[in-house]
């Protein structure tokens, strides 16, 4: 079976420790180079050696490597235009970090870029990966709880990636470089399982964001109420609302209202309980990184779609900078997309 070459560029997101695994490990891909741009450069030339992957300095380096079918890109959120049209100008396939870019002008900028060029552009948005939101999404299709009313999610609290340890996580806290904090950082996975679960896209949108936790330059948490056109209300909470003391340190959890019934997703991830000193979560398994770049792999190689697109990616930017601007302006937003 052939595997699709992909380079990595940047581990400034410590979700590229994730994906260079996953990606090395793939059935259809192969890690082929990395490059150190933006912070943890560092991080990034030992993951090259520790996967025998070339590695380059700068993306430029990269993108002119002729054997670099496709690039995973890491790096700070505001260069995320920049480096996705040079990957697209160069003809690599792009799977991308949320969110797409800072702004929807932005947004459209890549999603224009990847168009002209040909390439496959895919958002990685976890949460519909998973076995137990993929098993409610298939009773809410079937009818099996009703006319879906309501649902109440928390997706994701995480503890903030400053903690993360031997990682420089600063730029998360410098809101030109992030776009926000903790929500903008979170909430991007909570809105695609939303606009996934329900179907449809919101009207309006109510929301409290702000630093109420750690006292950081940039919200640390928030909350969005989404009422969307087929009646459907949600209520989102997302951010780094973790402490360092609390066992876990992803939560995922669901409540979705039918006119008939009533599902309830406790974890979206298998993990266990480890009690020592302190108790911590293990996560035994991440089918949804997996299959994520599974999908992505099979939509190059076999040139068919990819189940998050950039049209996708940008819906969701417009309803977390409405969320921001409801919450700035204290009053509810109406979405027009």
């Amino acid at each position: 079976m052939r595997k699709l070459n992909v380079g990595i560029i940047s581990y400034a997101h410590p979700h590229a420790l994730r994906y260079a695994s996953t990606i090395s490990q793939g059935r259809r891909t192969k890690l082929y180079a990395v490059s150190g741009d933006g912070a943890n450069s560092d991080i990034a030339r030992s993951e090259a050696k520790k996967y025998g992957a070339r590695f380059y300095r700068n993306y430029e380096a990269l993108l002119k490597d002729e054997n670099v079918e496709a690039v995973y890109i890491a790096i700070e959120t505001y260069r995320h235009r920049e480096v996705a049209i040079r990957a697209a100008e160069e003809g690599k396939h792009i799977l991308l970090e949320k969110p797409i870019a800072l702004s929807l002008v932005d947004a459209d900028d890549v999603i224009r870029a990847a168009r002209k060029a040909g390439v496959k552009l895919m958002l990685p948005f976890n949460p519909r990966f998973t076995g137990p939101l993929k098993k409610a999404k298939g009773m809410l299709d079937e009818g099996e709880i009703g006319l879906l009313e309501y649902i109440h999610a928390i997706s994701e609290n995480v503890k903030p990636p400053i903690f993360l340890r031997g990682l420089d996580m600063s730029w998360f806290l410098d809101v030109k470089k992030s776009g926000g904090g903790g929500f903008m950082d979170t909430a991007p996975h909570g809105i695609d399982s939303l606009l996934w679960l329900t179907g449809d896209f919101p009207r309006r949108v109510y929301a409290d964001i702000g630093a109420k936790i750690y006292g950081f330059p940039v919200d640390d948490i928030g909350t969005a109420i989404l009422e969307f056109r087929n009646g459907v209300v949600a209520v989102l909470t997302a951010g780094w609302g973790n402490p360092k003391g609390y066992s876990y340190g992803l939560e995922i959890k669901y409540y979705l209202v039918g006119s008939e019934g009533f599902l309830d997703v406790r974890t979206a991830y298998p993990d266990f309980t480890v009690y020592q000193e302190a108790a911590e979560k293990v996560y035994w398994d991440r089918p949804d990184v997996m299959e994520i770049v599974e999908s992505f792999a099979r939509a190059v190689l076999e040139d068919v779609e990819v189940p998050i697109c950039g049209e996708d990616a940008k819906k969701n930017l417009a309803i977390i900078l409405a969320s921001y601007e409801a919450s700035r302006k204290k009053k509810q937003v109406r979405l027009q997309f």
